[in-house]
């Protein structure tokens, strides 16, 4: 007989609210919870689906070791000696930078992995770490230390009270937010035009969430001239708050210097936005009681997403916004985790690289995985909940040569993806439906949610017997290679009785192991909130917790600058604005009429993580999406192929005509191109084309503020096929 347990969808930052019916351990049926405090029965298709990847005949149960071509599955016994053996071989040789790890975005959604990692990496002396969040987000990171002082003070959209709110290189309805919890997105933001608000969307395509508001087209990666500009209107039209700037931030009058030459005349030359427009956008903005402005992924990815970023956060900080009910509020999570970061000072910014690229958030750029493997940097690499051959850049494939050169080649994930073909060893973690959790990190440390409220869900199925979490791994291997993690000999002592027991079965020894429950349960308490035994039996569908309303972040001990001002001007950021911008400004006018390639988000994918489920999947291929006039010019109609060449590469890939993108744009749905994928059945039989093929790697093609891969307003050129 089947019974029904709540739990949180971890595919995005949305976290909806989900009720699982189970037979046999078995998804029987999947649905929205609508008792749930915060999502009220609202979720994507995503989660709803989820059954068609936990119970996927190609998922890893066991153990995987590759010989020649052949795949063969072994014991835990085997796998962690032999891996741990290469390790400590190629960390003796070649020293332990040479052993590398590179953590996808579902990495954010597991809330002990993280610690884990971070130990056993330490512990091994390793700071080789990459992640796809240099292909996405680590510019916010960058800017919210530099500005805040922390990278983990991320500020957040006050929907519920805001009367203008001007969102940036985001679709919301389609992908989720980018670091802030909002489900229900496109309602939460039809209720503020409602209530008399203004909602701009700003975009080179139509976005299915510009249903909600008002939708301009830009050029792609100009956003740092509009923004520019926007600053300076700001400024010139008295919206700054004198009296808040002056006692609660530093640097205004450096700003104010760098963005003087920046009209909104001037910028409407090469972003297509008139200098009315921008000037009218200002005006709204400036009168509005309680104004935000957001940017996501498709600004990030852009050759300025650190420009971008910054610029955007100072507009909401010399207007008022910031920190106010109905702008931008500073969330406070059940853990200060932007204070310990600061003290712990393990994650902060480094430049520990010889080409002087940084570490944000502990990440090297994604877009050097390839030179350093070819240049003799990484011989080993751990490759957690990532597909980095289709979701990095990957000029005409050589990410793909490049690993499968490394000496040792570790997977940690649920298949057998396109990367883990490569791999020597692929092992087998258990899915978000088997694991005890707490919301996304961003939820429960920094609290980035209009609503703030925290749920804890128990697992809803046990893994099959030879999955393994990824803390009882790292810890494993930490034990095998001699290493201490967490600096602690007692607590290394513990955690290798704990991995002994947490997996017996017999005479109730499981109950006194240290398992993933006991360890969340103490981290609920700690924050004063009820324990995980009762937050599932008494508060199943979450418990809200104290509303945000703004004024407790300003003027407190919470601003973690040296000084405890926000600094609007944080030198590197001024002196690359003024040697860059009137470079980048003359090549966008020289290339008006050149085409731009962009990302384009799909409901029914997130990254390669949707890629293997039938019920999603249907289409054998993604589309080339075109404005009609420019398929016109170039003979081409709807179906037909082209080819999309850039400086790195070229593609093949038929075409869909669309009204809803800018002229001059090509929009490309990324991370497809799994014609490899011989571990992903469905995928495979419905391959599409890899993007990132287009996309350049190298110090040359990553932004030398954050790390981040140049991934969007590529340049390119198109022929009828």
């Amino acid at each position: 007989m089947a019974h029904t347990r709540y739990t949180f969808c971890r595919t995005c930052e949305a976290t909806c609210g989900l009720e699982v019916d189970v037979e046999d351990n078995r998804v029987v049926a999947i649905r929205p919870d609508r008792a749930h405090v915060v999502s009220k029965g609202y979720s994507c298709v995503k989660g709803i689906h989820f059954d068609q990847v936990q119970h996927s005949p190609d998922r890893i149960t066991a153990p995987q070791k590759r010989v020649g071509d052949t795949w063969h599955t072994i014991s835990w016994e085997q796998a962690i000696a032999e891996i741990s053996e290469r390790i400590r071989a190629i960390v003796a040789r070649d020293g332990p930078d040479a052993f590398a790890h590179l953590v996808g975005s579902a990495g954010g959604a597991n809330v002990l992995a993280p610690m884990f990692r971070n130990a056993f990496y330490k512990a091994l002396g390793s700071r080789r770490m990459f992640g796809t969040g240099t292909c996405d987000t680590t510019n916010k990171f960058r800017v919210c230390e530099d500005m805040y002082g922390s990278p983990f003070q991320l500020s957040y959209p006050d929907v519920g009270r805001t009367e203008f709110l001007a969102i940036l290189g985001a679709n919301p309805a389609v992908s989720g937010n980018t670091l802030y919890h909002l489900p229900h997105a496109v309602q939460r933001l039809k209720d503020i035009v409602r209530r008399g608000g203004r909602v701009v969307f700003i975009n080179p395509r139509r976005i299915e969430t510009a249903q909600a508001g008002e939708h301009l087209f830009i050029r792609p990666d100009t956003d740092v001239f509009l923004l520019a500009a926007w600053c300076n209107e700001l400024i010139r039209a008295g919206g700054v708050d004198r009296e808040r700037v002056e006692r609660l931030m530093k640097g205004l009058p450096e700003l104010q210097q760098t963005v003087a030459d920046w009209t909104a005349e001037r910028q409407a030359a090469v972003t297509g936005v008139s200098a009315q427009t921008l000037s009218d956008l200002v005006e709204s903005h400036r009168k509005a009681r309680g104004a935000g402005l957001y940017m996501a992924t498709g600004v990030n990815q852009g050759r300025s997403g650190t420009l971008c970023f910054w610029l955007l956060e100072c507009i909401n900080a010399i207007s008022g916004n910031l920190d106010r009910a109905g702008g931008m509020l500073m969330g406070q999570g059940i853990v200060d985790m932007a204070r310990e970061v600061k003290r712990a000072g393990e994650v902060t910014l480094r430049h520990d690289r010889d080409d002087g690229l940084p570490s944000v958030v502990g990440l090297q750029p994604s877009g050097m995985l390839a030179p350093d493997i070819e240049q003799g940097r990484v011989k080993g690499m751990i490759v957690e909940a990532s597909n980095p051959l289709l979701a990095c850049s990957n000029p005409g494939g050589r990410l793909d040569r490049a690993f499968a050169g490394l000496e040792l080649l570790v997977c940690i994930d649920l298949f057998r993806n396109e990367v883990g073909s490569l791999a020597h060893y692929v092992l087998p973690a258990p899915t978000w439906l088997e694991r005890a959790e707490i919301p996304y990190a961003l939820q429960s440390f920094m609290a980035c949610t209009p609503v703030p409220y925290m749920v804890y869900s128990e697992a809803v199925l046990e893994p099959p017997p030879e999955v393994r979490h990824e803390w009882w791994i790292y810890s494993r291997l930490a034990e095998a290679c001699g290493v201490t993690m967490f600096g602690k000999r007692w607590l290394a002592a513990l955690l290798r009785l704990n991995t002994r027991l947490v997996h017996a079965r017999a005479g109730g020894v499981r109950k006194i192991a240290l398992t993933p429950e006991k360890m969340i349960d103490g981290m609920l308490k700690k924050a004063g909130l009820p324990g995980a035994a009762a937050m599932a039996r008494e508060h199943p569908h979450g418990i809200l917790m104290p509303e945000n309303r703004g004024d407790n972040y300003l003027g407190t001990a919470r601003v973690l600058t040296d000084d405890g001002l926000v600094d609007l001007a944080p030198a590197p950021y001024v002196e690359t604005f003024r040697e860059r911008i009137e470079a980048l400004y003359a090549d966008e006018l020289a290339h008006r009429d050149d085409f731009k390639l962009i990302g384009k988000r799909e409901i029914k994918r997130m990254n390669t993580a949707s890629a293997n489920v039938p019920r999603l999947v249907r289409d054998a291929t993604n589309y080339a999406y075109l404005n009609p006039a420019d398929a016109a010019e170039l003979g081409v109609g709807e179906g037909e192929a082209v080819t999309v060449r850039s400086a790195f590469g070229a593609i093949e890939i038929p075409v869909r005509l669309s009204a809803g993108i800018m002229p001059r744009t090509v929009a490309i749905p990324q991370c497809w191109g799994h014609d490899k994928a011989d571990g992903l059945a469905h995928a495979r039989n419905h391959p599409g084309v890899n993007s990132n093929y287009l996309a350049g790697d190298g110090v040359e093609n990553i932004e030398a503020l954050s790390g981040m891969s140049h991934l969007s307003g590529i340049r390119v050129e198109l022929r009828k096929l």
